[in-house]
């Protein structure tokens, strides 16, 4: 069998040819060949031939939906599509609350850099289309690992996860996308972080341009986390969240961080209440609170199944200031617990369902069930396909 012999160029002459690269970018000959800061610096311009005027592009008949989306209000829950109960038996998320009286117009499913089609297909949005829910996918690629140093590494594997996502969320019905919740997380201070780093626009935007060229019902935000107001995220996703057609945010609580426990922290409202605020004002622009946990873990003296039960109540009573703050939705992290979830708050990771694992509904189900119902006069309804 003939085999195909490839000749790669000199490396002297590749050299050369980053060279030629880096000038004519304007980088300046005194930056390394092989530093961070050329990479950052052939970013900033290589990328710039997008068509980034024509970034909303030809919309499908659903384009008068999403102003009723963005308007409007979705309540829902989250984690996945499907789930194996304890019984051994696997349920469709969606089928269990319509079962069980939970009217959501929402669910949110997380995909992660290796999920595959197991998890959720571009069949299974269409049946939450037809159920007249709208899909959430909230897409969590670098993860804990985010870093300038790891999307520059990254970002083409993250372009083609992208699209891989597009052709699931390219339906018929209007899909939101949520883009790398806890981009300015500074835990991974060994590396420089993404909120002090303007070039993360450039990626995120080149991002959106490929989501919606090949979904074109998608709508797109991306997810800081409330870690607080000294946070200056226009620096990193400002010019990003420009071209979004939302941003989103995050509220988790658990018992297993003590040293943040104490009045301020539980009182999960008042904190969406104020960070919304922030968003909204800043940046302009409709806000979801993508995803919202408290633990029922009860890691101290405290009763954090009671926790759960009043916040659910509180944040679902203040909607209306919500919405005054531009906040079109609240989606729940996780319907059931997960005793194989892992993540930064350890044991408590695995309670954060409203219900049990052997499918047991919690005090705080029964106040969701009870305040979706209060508020299904405001509930966006898109209509499914076909209708």
């Amino acid at each position: 069998m003939k085999t195909e012999t490839r000749h790669c160029p000199h490396p002297l002459l590749m050299k050369l040819i980053v060279l030629v690269a880096l000038f004519a970018a304007g980088c300046g000959l005194s930056i390394s060949l092989d530093s961070a800061e050329s990479r950052e610096c052939l970013l900033q311009h290589d990328y710039q031939h997008l068509p980034r005027p024509k970034l909303v592009g030809r919309r499908s008949h659903y384009r008068e939906q999403f102003r009723k989306i963005l308007t409007g209000f979705l309540a829902g829950t989250g984690d996945r599509y499907n789930m194996m109960l304890s019984s051994g038996k696997r349920r469709v998320l969606t089928d269990w609350l319509s079962d069980n009286g939970g009217a959501v117009n929402a669910h949110a499913i997380w995909l992660t850099r290796g999920f595959d089609e197991s998890w959720v297909s571009r069949s299974d949005l269409e049946q939450m289309a037809r159920q007249g829910i709208v899909p959430v996918l909230i897409l969590y690629y670098f993860a804990q690992d985010i870093s300038r140093e790891h999307v520059l590494k990254h970002r083409k594997d993250w372009f083609f996860y992208l699209m891989k996502v597009a052709a699931i969320a390219s339906i018929d019905y209007p899909v939101l996308i949520v883009l790398e919740p806890e981009f300015n997380d500074e835990s991974n201070d060994d590396e420089t972080l993404v909120i002090s780093w303007a070039g993360f626009n450039e990626v995120v935007i080149d991002g959106i341009y490929i989501l919606r060229s090949l979904a074109p019902n998608v709508l797109v935000g991306v997810c800081p986390g409330d870690f607080g107001d000294r946070q200056e995220l226009e620096l990193a996703a400002g010019e990003a969240i420009q071209y979004s057609d939302f941003v989103a945010f995050q509220e988790m609580r658990a018992s297993t961080r003590p040293s943040l426990v104490n009045d301020k922290y539980e009182d999960l409202t008042e904190r969406a209440l104020a960070f919304s605020g922030r968003l909204h004002q800043i940046f302009d622009k409709p806000v979801l609170l993508a995803y919202t946990a408290v633990s029922t873990y009860n890691g101290d003296d405290a009763n954090w199944t009671q926790y759960q039960a009043d916040i659910m109540y509180n944040l679902y009573t203040a909607v209306p200031q919500l919405r005054a703050n531009g906040v079109f939705g609240i989606l729940n992290f996780m319907l059931f617990d997960d005793p194989e979830h892992e993540g930064w708050f350890e044991e408590a990771e695995r309670y954060f369902g409203l219900v049990d694992f052997d499918g047991n509904p919690k005090s705080g189900w029964w106040v969701f069930k009870e305040r979706l119902s209060s508020l299904k006069n405001i509930l966006t309804r898109v209509k499914p396909p076909g209708k």
